[in-house]
């Protein structure tokens, strides 16, 4: 069969085009209606926006310095209607105005961003000061206070979570044996600590002595004990002393006081001191001429030659010094001797040993009370008058112990002793072995001097040999030898160390 071309085939109707195109026209029109109504739907009848989570309550409390580390929040983007949608949508934070040590109320701020949408939230976040301050006390090792005395700090710190150092605004109490410490900050936080007080006394009394560590007086004055006692903790014990005396002011020679005292702890304090009765110095000679005195002092002995010289004393009728040492042990019984004779005895050294009398003004003292125990065992008293070895100006001394001289002369006031040195010298410590060089020196200086203190010793056989000459002219001139005593206004030297 032949199938006609386009030619051949017959045309469509009119009628039935214009059919077709008005369908299509009505479906386009209501496909675009349907699509008006379902945009009008989504974004005109149902509403956008962006909706936050935050993680953790809304409003948070934190302490004054305690770190804050926010928990973050999410968004999305819904729909009121079509709330099934939930699109996530980034998270900006800002909690830069969180100030952690400062009291207050702050914001957290969180915002997100979605085409047109953008949106806020906040967190409140308050910070507070609750936080009492501390107190920290110091303790010392071994630290008391005395009984019936305030207590001294030992000290201590205060800080504070917000204020810092607030040491200075603590404020303390003592009563009833403890201390009670306190301390608010700024918020009005309070702290408060207490210490007990630890009360001992370790301390004995000590004992004070006016008159001085010895006492000298002449026979027949009276003995008037001035001695006080105080005590570091009960003040003034003098009413507690107890005295054991059997000083006898009738008769010459050395006593020993004992003293005894104690605190309210039960401490004992004892002490003694020697209370020396001398016998009264010979009355000087009404014809003296008081520009005219000789006070001959010898060093060094008792000694091989010492008996000679008492001889020779003894035959003018004159009194002399002996500063005597305990170097020749086989005559010391020679000071016995010379006291008898009316002589004064002093200290002068136990082993005249620089070295070891100038090593400490205790090591002085040492050396001077073994002197004073070996005289008073010859004679049955102790002398207040001494000479220094090697006179108050040596320097030799310095060479081992700096200033002990100007720390013993004052201590020997102190202990009421009396120090002689010398104006004139014979020369026979080492610059003269010739008698009548010697001579020459004694009779140029006591022309010098109104009051001539000669240094011999008597432990030289050529000073002994001349002085028989020289006390013969001396007294033929109308000079009186007198011996030295604590009322005599003695020589000094200027000290040199």
């Amino acid at each position: 069969m032949q199938v006609p071309n386009d030619r051949q085939r017959p045309s469509t109707p009119p009628r039935k085009k214009r059919r077709r195109r008005n369908t299509a026209a009505i479906i386009l029109l209501v496909v675009l209606l349907l699509l008006g109504a379902a945009s009008f739907f989504v974004f005109g009848v149902n509403k956008w926006s962006i909706r936050f989570h935050l993680h953790g309550e809304p409003e948070v409390t934190r302490e004054c310095g305690e770190p804050y580390k926010d928990e973050g929040a999410d968004a999305e983007v819904t729909g009121s209607i079509l709330d099934f949608v939930h699109h996530p949508v980034a998270v900006v934070i800002s909690t830069e105005g969180v100030n952690i040590h400062e009291p207050g109320t702050y914001m957290v701020t969180y915002t997100a961003k979605f085409l047109w949408l953008s949106a806020t939230e906040k967190r409140k976040v308050t910070i507070v000061d609750t936080t009492p301050p501390v107190i920290e006390l110091k303790h010392i090792d071994d630290y008391y206070t005395l009984p019936h005395h305030p207590y001294e700090e030992e000290g201590f710190t205060a800080t504070d979570n917000h204020d810092g150092d607030i040491t200075s605004r603590v404020t303390s109490e003592e009563r009833d044996g403890k201390v009670y410490y306190t301390v608010s900050d700024a918020a009005g936080n309070t702290a408060s600590a207490e210490r007990e007080i630890f009360y001992d006394d370790r301390n004995a009394p000590v004992f004070h002595f006016p008159d001085g560590e010895e006492v000298f007086l002449f026979k027949g004055e009276t003995f008037k004990d001035a001695v006080t006692a105080d005590d570091d903790a009960d003040g003034d014990v003098t009413a507690r002393i107890q005295i054991s005396s059997n000083v006898n002011t009738a008769k010459v020679g050395t006593y020993t006081v004992n003293y005894k005292v104690s605190d309210e702890w039960g401490n004992e304090a004892t002490a003694s001191r020697y209370v020396t009765v001398k016998r009264k110095p010979a009355a000087a000679p009404k014809n003296m001429d008081p520009k005219k005195v000789i006070y001959l002092t010898f060093d060094d002995g008792p000694g091989p030659y010492t008996q000679d010289l008492l001889k020779i004393l003894k035959k003018h009728k004159v009194k002399a010094t002996f500063f005597v040492t305990a170097a020749f042990k086989d005559y010391q019984k020679l000071i016995r001797s010379e006291y008898k004779a009316g002589h004064t005895v002093a200290v002068h050294t136990a082993t005249h040993d620089y070295e070891q009398i100038y090593a400490s003004p205790e090591a002085f003292w040492e050396d001077f009370n073994t002197m004073e125990e070996i005289i008073r065992k010859q004679t049955g008293c102790r002398t207040d008058i001494f000479r220094f070895p090697g006179g108050s100006s040596n320097t030799i001394s310095a060479n081992y112990c700096e200033g002990i001289m100007s720390t013993l002369a004052q201590q020997s006031a102190d202990k009421g002793y009396t120090y002689v040195d010398w104006n004139v010298t014979s020369g026979d410590a080492g610059d003269t072995t010739d008698g009548d060089v010697m001579y020459e020196n004694m009779m140029n200086g006591i022309h010098t001097y109104e009051n001539s203190f000669i240094l011999c010793h008597d432990i030289k056989d050529y000073t002994v040999k001349m002085m028989d000459k020289f006390i013969t002219d001396a007294l033929k001139e109308g000079y009186t030898f007198l011996p030295i005593t604590s009322e005599t206004l003695t020589c000094h030297h200027g000290i040199n160390n």
